[in-house]
């Protein structure tokens, strides 16, 4: 009866957090309290399971409450202009493909370090599609190099798909970061041979049209204004930066780390409680959803473990796979995760898919770290061509390229690189 209540459970929850117009926080606190009464559990049972769940999420919820906070601050204040214009100043830019999609995927890199896919696009695209198009460089390179770099820096420890996995295994997000490390590693410098042959098919089309003299030039970055810059204090927010993440390596706990990055950054770059009451409100949108999200997850989470859900539906799983096969079950499941990831976003993949595939992998001697890098990896390679995740439409739309174009080039070497 559990078993069977889990799957509809599950069912459920895909279904709606695929179809429905509810919000995923509403869908991850309502469907689990339902099935939690539904095995026979009394409301206040339930509750206590609720809100042991929630508990459990807490130190995740306000870690990237703060980080969002932080990053928005740095990002409003100019820190990352100076960076992208000194890259494209370089004497080699704009003389080859791979020199414009290089540089552009570092540019993509530096600003993807808040975590934020859809930041990152809003910033980075318009400038350089400019270049782009001035070029002659097909716009579904730049999809191609979106998809892959965002997607291996979306492994930082603050951004969703791993903060999301912390909260399912309960694990401590820099513990898990650590194991994920040489991963996410990999994933860029894999990127980046990606784009070189990519870029060389591109370049063969003879369409590409040198840049002239030495560097592409400056641009200009984000949506700030004027007045919110802060080029004095360049220096100041980087080495806050630099010390706040040697911090968070050394053993501070993030949520504490970023709660004091952003007392000390909200008043060393605006003064006055009302510019730094504005900053804080300016990212308030992103921050209520996201936190509204993890805190349902907490529910879900909280009621599968009390009910004993995960440990069920993982033993009936395994009760189905011969015993010679077993330690081949976390394999199956990392080879779908991409594919899967094509259609499904990251609170349907990591809160309704992972949390069997961790079990099983358990019951099959496979570490749980093991398992959600497995997940993680393939997710983030995948998410960029989500079709179920609003952010790859914001990207498409800056892009100026319809999705299936995008698909028709990219899939194959996310498929490969997950």
């Amino acid at each position: 009866m559990l078993v069977l209540t889990t799957v509809v459970m599950l069912l459920i929850l895909l279904l709606l957090i695929l179809k429905s117009k509810f919000l995923p926080g509403n869908i991850m606190a309502l469907v689990p309290i339902a099935a939690s009464l539904a095995t026979g559990n009394g409301v206040m049972q339930t509750m206590r399971l609720a809100h042991a769940g929630i508990e459990g999420v807490a130190p995740v919820m306000v870690m990237f409450i703060f980080a969002m906070i932080y990053f928005g601050i740095l990002s409003d204040a100019g820190m990352f202009e100076p960076v992208i214009n000194r890259l494209l100043r370089v004497k080699a830019a704009g003389k080859s493909v791979f020199s414009v999609a290089a540089i552009t995927a570092v540019i993509a890199a530096v600003i993807q370090l808040d975590g934020q896919g859809v930041t990152t696009l809003v910033i980075v695209v318009p400038p350089m599609l400019i270049v782009f198009d001035k070029l002659k460089i097909r716009r579904t390179m730049m999809a191609l190099i979106f998809c892959l770099v965002i997607g291996s820096m979306n492994m930082m420890p603050w951004s969703g798909p791993v903060a999301r996995a912390a909260a399912v295994v309960n694990m401590d997000i820099m513990e898990l970061y650590i194991k994920l490390l040489p991963i996410q590693i990999a994933g860029v410098v894999l990127s980046f041979v990606v784009l070189y042959f990519a870029s060389k098919a591109e370049q063969k089309r003879g369409e590409f049209t040198p840049a002239s003299g030495g560097g592409i030039g400056a641009v200009q970055t984000g949506e700030a204004a004027p007045a919110l810059r802060q080029p004095r204090l360049f220096w100041l927010n980087l080495a806050l930066t630099a010390l706040l993440v040697i911090a968070l390596f050394a053993g501070l706990p993030p949520h504490i780390g970023f709660l004091i990055g952003c007392a000390v950054a909200l008043p060393l770059n605006y003064r006055s409680v009302g510019e730094q009451t504005a900053r804080v409100k300016a990212q308030a949108g992103n921050v209520l959803i996201s936190a509204y999200t993890i805190t349902g997850a907490g529910i879900l989470l909280g009621v599968m473990e009390g009910t004993g859900m995960f440990t069920a539906l993982a033993d009936a799983i395994v009760s189905v796979v011969p015993a010679s096969l077993r330690h081949l079950a976390p394999l199956v499941f990392g080879l779908l995760v991409t594919p899967l990831s094509f259609l499904l976003n990251s609170d349907a993949m990591i809160f309704g898919i992972m949390p069997v595939a961790v079990n099983v992998g358990v019951q099959s001697g496979v570490s749980s770290a093991t398992v959600v890098g497995m997940f993680v990896a393939g997710r983030v390679v995948g998410s960029g061509l989500c079709l179920t995740a609003p952010g790859v439409y914001v990207g498409m739309s800056l892009m100026k390229i319809e999705y299936k174009d995008a698909f028709k080039y990219v899939w194959k070497w996310s498929i490969a690189l997950g």
